[in-house]
């Protein structure tokens, strides 16, 4: 079976959420229903594995491809088997990029919908904060399928924390031919991460809504 990016029952669940209005007379069952099927499509093991590959070919090869056009410049000369090697490293980085950001968009829609109808229950009126809520809010990220996410989130990030500094030192103490490829790195693990995570926290931010504290504060942040 071909792998989708969204799975196509996911599609209309999308389209709902999106309307913004559609949920409030939805029963609180059926908007569970369809924040499960729309989590558990995101939180996808292949879609994880998929990140994980297209990391590595946009962060290994472009790393690959910047040091070969910087070593080329310092010295100052071409060859074909250089070049050859360089575009190839190109293609490959290209390829990682894309599918990284193909991961992103589809991951920021399954995400943002599964938000949508996590909240739908009690933007509607249908379903009360209760303390179960507060808990569940706070132990998702320990599911196996969220905790590796956030795993590979602060590997991304440490990843950008070492390509960054590393090119700012060169910048300082002089540009080396690890200078661009530390950079590429850099923001590479940077974007990863950070996408990673934000998928994370709009999943939190749903169930942040049967928090019966964080009800609490919200209205009392709107009454000021």
């Amino acid at each position: 079976m071909a792998f989708a990016f969204i799975r196509a029952a996911s599609r209309p669940l999308l389209t709902a959420g999106e309307a913004g209005e559609p949920a409030a007379s939805v029963p609180p069952a059926e908007a569970d229903r369809a924040a499960a099927a729309l989590r558990a499509d995101y939180e996808r093991w292949s879609r994880w594995a998929l990140g994980v590959v297209g990391f590595v070919a946009a962060a290994g090869a472009g790393f690959v491809a910047a040091g070969m056009v910087a070593a080329m410049a310092a010295a100052g000369w071409v060859g074909t088997v250089d070049v050859i090697a360089t575009l190839i490293a190109i293609v490959i980085a290209l390829a990682g990029s894309t599918l990284l950001v193909a991961l992103w968009r589809t991951g920021r829609a399954l995400t943002r919908a599964a938000s949508f109808w996590l909240r739908a229950p009690y933007a509607n009126g249908r379903r009360s904060p209760r303390a179960a809520g507060w808990v569940q809010a706070r132990t998702v990220n320990l599911e196996p399928r969220i905790l590796v996410r956030l795993i590979t989130a602060s590997l991304a990030l440490l990843v950008a924390v070492g390509g960054l500094a590393l090119f700012m030192r060169d910048l300082d103490a002089g540009v080396t031919i690890f200078t661009a490829p530390s950079l590429v790195v850099g923001v590479c693990g940077a974007l990863s991460g950070i996408g990673q995570i934000g998928g994370v926290l709009r999943i939190v931010s749903g169930l942040s809504a049967g928090d019966p504290l964080r009800s609490r504060l919200t209205r009392s942040a709107r009454a000021r």
